[in-house]
């Protein structure tokens, strides 16, 4: 077989190679990043939702301690 020859189809079989090699890493790296940013986007909606959660809750504890001291406020008062 005639060496040239040889020398060709190595060529063309390591470049198809590296071709796919590319094509195949840069799908894994988007995929990667993007699966990374949906898990970051989770974690920062649950984030969010603690501490809105948190937020209601000193809302309403302040809200009864309000009432609690204008019922206090209203009964001196009466007497």
């Amino acid at each position: 077989m005639n060496p040239i020859l040889v020398v060709g189809i190595c060529l063309v079989v390591a470049v198809i190679a590296v071709a796919g090699t590319w094509v195949y890493a840069g799908s894994y790296h988007k995929n990667n990043a993007k699966s990374k940013i949906g898990n970051a986007e989770e974690r920062a909606r649950e984030i969010i939702d603690d501490a809105v959660k948190t937020a209601e809750n000193k809302k309403r504890e302040s809200m009864l301690e309000i009432k609690e001291e204008s019922i206090r406020a209203k009964n001196e008062l009466d007497k």
